[in-house]
């Protein structure tokens, strides 16, 4: 189980993780989209409501008992068979809990339909709790591609299960199908590629020796799920499953570029900030760096889902998705916000400075709940806006608060940012511009289709007149602004 080649084996654990979570996102996007076609919202909504208690045990309970053994210095098999038997035991008594609370849980919700679907997947539960020590010991031995193919097959696999299902009239009981069953593929592939079976351990040395940095984990995760997932909770709770299933599409379809582009540049990030040390200069070039490719490629694509939000939901998932367009451009906005939130995050922990993101987090999370409470009387979009809203408060106290820690002046901020804010604002303007004046009697598809080309050509030469124009100018302020003004002049010629 050893690496011989320590580099090597780093490098080929990156890449294999990177595929897995890009194929992860592509593929469970992909069979969202087909689903989407043969089913109604509500069981989306339904499906949402459900998969969140599933995402709660994996967070807060599994991942809480299986992350101190991985960060061990030296775990052993004993240790691994503690952790399957503590999961397996938890998981046992979280799918019972879930199974028999699934009447009470339907009637908070006011949908007595998602009684069936809660109790459908209360069995997934119980596999993530025995599959949650192999992956510990895949991942603590650098075994990424074993990871990376479950999770290619798993997906797959399950996916065409449920679209079979659902183009025959299964309706939400496809999507618990689709679930349990890759999550039931995805523990026989990875116990079949582990080589190891466990044992039944039950030793209260290593419980008292853990419990500290369970308890750890599993209050960091309480706060993780609350800020991921606390919106989608709000949303069924106060509008039902037909609005949730209409906010997870708007979601699915913003977090994507989001999931995948940030995740990347934040795992680039923790060496760099690392690396750097106590060097506040290091630090202030390997952020803006960092901060410039992630809105490089941001950006463009959630102002280009923003405002051709309408055209694409229809040409992707029907015209019965329709509703979810205005929440798509939401949403773009506090996932780019988010994408900046996140990042300082990252540095303020590489700092030292851990209770900020905290308490930030905390911050942000409570102004949520309290404007959703509020503004839930406007529909889903009322409470997007509010989402949207705690993120804009919070965020300039996180900026702010960074740039004092790193000495970061707006100068330095604008000239390392201008590109592609800039090219992001005329991008948007442009699309805006493109979108209005098309005919009326254009296919959705064409529509996205002339979307793309606009966007391929505009966003790219706005960044590079741009960039060039600021090093023109030698970065100077009152060059930068002399700069941006005459763009203006020759866009108004």
């Amino acid at each position: 189980m050893s690496q011989n080649n320590p580099g090597g084996g780093l490098a080929s654990g990156s890449i294999w993780s990177i595929v897995d979570n890009l194929a992860q996102q592509v593929l469970s996007f992909a069979v969202f989209a087909v689903l989407a076609r043969f089913l109604t919202p509500d069981a989306f909504g339904l499906l949402t409501i459900a998969h969140l208690f599933i995402l709660f045990t994996r967070l807060v309970v599994f991942d809480a008992i299986a992350m101190p053994v991985v960060r061990t210095a030296i775990p052993d098999d004993r240790l691994y068979s503690w952790v399957f038997t503590c999961c397996t035991v938890v998981g046992l008594l979280l799918a019972g809990a879930m199974f028999f609370s699934a009447g009470a849980v339907s009637s908070l919700f006011r949908a007595p339909e998602l009684k069936t679907v809660l109790q459908g997947m209360s069995v997934s539960v119980l596999f993530f709790g025995l599959v949650r020590a192999y992956e510990a010991r895949l991942v603590r031995n650098m075994m990424f591609r074993q990871l990376a193919i479950r999770s290619i097959f798993s997906v797959t696999a399950g996916g065409a299960i449920g679209i079979v299902l659902a183009a025959s009239g299964w309706g939400a009981m496809s999507l618990v199908v689709q679930q349990v069953t890759a999550s039931g593929l995805a523990l026989v592939l990875v116990v079949m590629q582990s080589r190891w079976l466990p044992r039944v351990v039950f030793d209260s040395v290593l419980t008292r020796k853990y419990w500290s940095d369970i308890r750890q984990v599993g209050l960091s995760g309480i706060l993780g799920f609350a800020n991921a997932n606390g919106d989608s909770l709000l949303v069924g709770i106060f509008l039902g499953p037909y609005a949730t299933g209409l906010y997870n599409l708007a979601k699915r379809m913003t977090s994507a570029v989001y999931l995948v582009i940030s995740s990347s540049m934040h795992r680039v990030a923790l060496p760099v900030f690392s690396d750097a040390g106590t060097d506040l200069a290091a630090l202030r070039r390997g952020y803006l760096k960092i901060l410039g490719i992630t809105l490089f490629c941001v950006a463009p694509l959630l102002c280009f889902q923003g405002v051709l939000a309408m055209p694409l939901v229809v040409a992707v998932f029907g015209e019965k998705w329709l509703p979810a367009a205005p929440t798509v451009g939401a949403l773009a906005l506090l996932y780019l916000i988010s994408s900046i939130v996140q990042l300082n995050d990252y540095l303020f922990f590489a700092m030292g400075k851990n209770r900020i993101p905290v308490l930030l987090g905390v911050a942000q999370l409570t102004l949520a709940t309290v404007l959703a409470a509020v503004f839930y009387r406007f529909g889903l979009l009322g409470m997007s806006l509010s989402f949207c809203a705690a993120y804009l408060l919070v965020f300039p106290v996180s900026q702010r608060l960074l740039n004092r820690a790193l000495g970061l002046s707006l100068r330095m901020a604008w000239y390392a940012l201008a590109p592609p804010l800039v090219g992001s604002v005329i991008l948007f303007l442009g699309l805006g511009a493109y979108l209005s004046l098309m005919p009326q009697h254009f296919a959705n598809v064409t529509l996205v289709g002339g979307g793309i080309l606009l966007a391929c050509l505009l966003y790219p030469f706005m960044v590079i007149v741009t960039g060039w124009r600021i090093r023109a100018v030698n970065g100077s302020w009152h060059g930068l602004v002399l700069s941006l003004t005459r763009l203006r002049r020759f866009f108004a010629r």
